[in-house]
Formats: structure tokens, sequence, C-alpha cells
């Protein structure tokens, strides 16, 4: 039985501003700035590709709309979508892109045909968004399967059969650097099942480790692992503008309100708060959105209004406010900065602690380490002791 499933919403982007804006059913769709994020079907059709320059791309499509991206509202709507792969499947991953995600399928007691075409119909009759699905025994095979399949229809891999199902798929799959491809090109390499055929020696003396990776995934071969979505709590707050607002002094209202009643939510409880995000959606189509992570956790809504307001005059939104949005994040039942009765090292410790969490919130990845003693009495000096880097318990 495959075990891992890909599901693939093409032009996701594209499809999420169709959600909100009925009036662009119809119309050709370019998002971007100065290069085009995403385009509708229509567009792709003229020639535009994602990455190209904007102003090429109008030149190519000039009755396109020109969206500005607004990225949060895109990653908001991916997450809802994973909250319900959720309730299907205990394991999920978000994949390297809007609109993809895998499943894990391993221990479900279903038949996988039946289960992927209820999950394309699902997905569209709760969001709106169609679906293509692969169906494998590894990440890639199950990508490529869903990349190469139409939305509405789903592919299964049967097991063993990964290296016949790519081998007449092209290059452009597998994940080369452009310098790689047009290499390829030169060989005349366009398929996978050529690059399969090709000795592993021969093709990593020309392309390195970059060349061994897609030989083995040209061969069927798939090492890279399942890494299931881990979910933070978070309490989110919102607020409709009567109509767009200009003035800073306007918007510094709207979010302490926000955060008073984020704070005042019964979902947060008595924990204390690491960090809030500020967002707001912008008139005339775009986001803006500010991090604002706190030294110590906080426990009272006016000691964290005192560094959102400081972070929200220094970068202000550009244009007017239609909508604005505050979400606490990092919820923790320690403050940081407990007092204690005892002085010692005891205390010392937690707080180090302490101090190494606040950094993963703040910048995703610790930048601490302890030294550990392993042989004091070697006389070489890199046996003698080791960096080991802290990770929050």
């Amino acid at each position: 039985m495959s075990k891992i499933a890909c599901i693939n919403i093409p032009r996701f982007a594209v499809e999420a501003e169709r959600q909100r804006r009925r009036d662009a059913a119809v119309q050709l769709i370019l998002i971007g700035d100065g290069t085009v994020i995403d385009c509708s079907l229509g567009a792709e059709a003229s020639g535009v590709r994602r990455g190209m320059r904007m102003s090429e791309a109008i030149g190519l499509c000039h009755r396109a709309d020109v969206l500005p991206p607004d990225i949060p509202y895109y990653e908001r709507s991916l997450d809802e979508i994973l909250d319900f792969l959720e309730t299907l499947s205990p394991e999920v991953e978000r994949g390297n892109g809007l609109g993809l995600a895998y499943l894990s399928l391993c221990g479900l007691p279903v038949q996988v045909e039946p289960f992927v075409d209820d999950l394309i119909v699902g997905l569209h009759r709760r969001f709106g968004f169609m679906s293509s699905v692969g169906v494998a025994n590894s990440k890639f095979g199950a990508r490529v399967a869903a990349s190469v399949s139409r939305p509405g229809v789903s592919k299964i891999i049967p097991a063993g059969e990964e290296r016949n199902f790519l081998a007449h798929l092209s290059v452009a799959h597998l994940p080369a650097s452009d310098a790689m491809r047009w290499r390829l090109d030169l060989l005349g390499i366009t398929t996978m099942g050529e690059v399969a055929a090709l000795p592993i020696g021969a093709f990593q003396a020309q392309f390195g480790p970059e060349g061994k990776l897609c030989w083995e995934l040209s061969q069927g071969m798939d090492n890279e692992s399942f890494l299931p979505r881990l979910k933070e709590e978070a309490v989110v707050r919102r607020l409709q503008m009567p109509a767009p607002v200009v003035t800073l002094d306007a918007i510094l209202i709207g979010v302490e309100r926000l955060l008073h009643a984020a704070y005042g939510d019964p979902r947060r409880g008595s924990r204390w708060v690491r960090k809030t995000i500020v967002r707001a959606v912008l008139a005339g189509g775009g986001a803006w959105e500010l991090p604002v992570p706190f030294r110590e956790a906080l426990s009272d809504p006016r000691d964290a209004w005192y560094a959102i307001r400081a972070a929200i005059t220094r970068s202000p939104p550009e244009r007017p406010v239609e909508e604005l949005e505050l979400e606490l994040v990092g919820l923790s039942y320690e403050s940081g900065k407990q007092a204690s009765m005892f002085e010692g090292k005891g205390r010392l410790w937690r707080q180090v602690e302490e101090a190494v969490r606040q950094l993963v919130t703040q910048s995703s990845r610790p930048s601490l380490g302890k030294v550990m003693r392993l042989d004091p009495s070697s006389r070489i000096p890199e046996r003698r002791a080791a960096l080991l880097e802290m990770e929050p318990r």
C-alpha cells in the first residue's frame, strides 16, 4: 500500500484571490510586485511564467489585472486546509510552496483510491479549491504524480513502480539549479529516465552532490523524511474598519483594542505571551505584517502595548488600512521573571533556559551553546571539551 499522498492546488494565490473577489472569476490575473509570484491559466497561455519580471508579464498579457500579493492571507487560507487535512490523518506536512501539502496514509484503515477521490471532493466543497492528488511511497514520487495530474484527478503509483513512472517525465521536476538544468540541456538529457540510465559515478563527477541527489530521485529513491506539522496554539482577533483608516493614531487605537480583547480571550487563560503578530489588509489590495517579539514573556497587555506601539510607530502601514488583525503566539505558563526566595544556581539556570526559549521565539533557532567537558586530561584540545547547542525544554 502506498503511504504518502501529496495534495497540489495549482495557482493557489490566484484561486485564493478569486475566493474573496467574486468579480475576478473570469479575469486574467497577475499577482506580484517586481516579479510574478502567481498568474491565472489564461495568463500562462500568453507566455507568463512565475518569477518573470512584472513589466515583461504585462507586455505579454496587457489585459490582466495586476494584484499586489497578500502572503498572510494566502498563508491563513492554507492553514485552514491543513487543519481540515488533520481531521483525516494525524500526520500532515506543509509543502515547500503555497498550495502544496503531504498526508501520511500509513496505518489508516482506508482504501487509497476512494479515500483520495473523497479528499478532492471534500476540499472543493469546503474551500472551493480544486486540487490534484498523487500517492506514492515517497514524497518526491507523490509530488510529481500530483503535479502531472489535472485538477480534480488523482494518480496512484503502485509500490516498486516509481522509477518506471518517472522515466518518461521531464528533468524539470528534479530539484536542480538553473546551472545544472542548463548543462543537462547542453548534454541533450531531457527526461529522468535518461538521468537514471547514466552511471552514478560519472554523473556525480559532473554535477557533485546535487547530481547525486537528482540521480537517486530519478531512480525512485527518495530518503527525505516526513515532517509532520507542529501547530502552535495562538489567539487571533480581527477588526473590520468602517472606512479605510489613514492616520497612525486611528491604527494604534484599533490595535490596542485588539490587544486587550486578545489578552482577555478565554483561550489564553492565565498564560503569558512571548510574541505578537500585527497584520493589516490594505486598501487596493495587499497586506502588511509586523511581528513583535518580547524580550520576556508578558502577562499584562499594558506591558505588551508599550512594545507594540513602538514597533508600529517605527514601521507603520504604507497605505490606508481596511482590516486589522492581532495574533498572540508563544503562549506559556512561565514568565521568565518569577521571584525566588533562594538565590542560587537553580534560579540562574532557569533564567538561562528562559533566555533560550525567548531566542527561539524571536529567530526560530537557538543561538546559544554550553561547554561540555569530555576528556580534560587529553593532550588534544578538541577532545577536552565540546560546544553543545542548547534547546528549550
